[in-house]
């Protein structure tokens, strides 16, 4: 990524995309503190387990020469908070990719699951994989 000031005496900062990584990283704010308590948004987000495509959301660089630009992403893992905020926990969902199996995991407990029961989950972290 690039950084660009566009003008330099407002904090404001503008991002472009020279490269696309490997894996991308996306965190929902869930929490947010007020003055008396910290409060959960628990809001279902929409988003597919398959084929995120990049160039729908955001201007993608050109390709090189003889360059395929790979902009589509597969969701590898799903880390999700149940619970209120103070008194609540996390579990994963977690793709074996050789299999392509999903798994829900819970401290010591592991089982599998439905691609389905993945999207239906109040999401607080994922990470995606470039598509090869």
């Amino acid at each position: 990524m690039v950084t660009e000031v566009v003008r330099p005496r407002v904090a404001r900062m503008r991002y472009r995309v020279t490269r696309l990584p490997q894996y991308l990283i996306l965190h929902m704010r869930r929490f947010t503190k007020n003055n008396f308590f910290v409060e959960k948004n628990p809001t279902l987000v929409n988003f597919p387990v398959k084929n995120l495509e990049l160039k729908d959301y955001i201007p993608l660089p050109t390709p090189k020469e003889n360059e395929k630009l790979r902009s589509k992403y597969d969701l590898i893992a799903n880390i999700v908070h149940d619970g209120k905020p103070e008194e609540g926990f996390y579990r994963v969902f977690v793709q074996r990719k050789s299999e392509e199996l999903w798994y829900e995991m819970q401290d010591l407990h592991v089982s599998e699951t439905l691609p389905q029961m993945v999207a239906l989950s109040e999401a607080y972290m994922q990470i995606y994989e470039q598509q090869q």
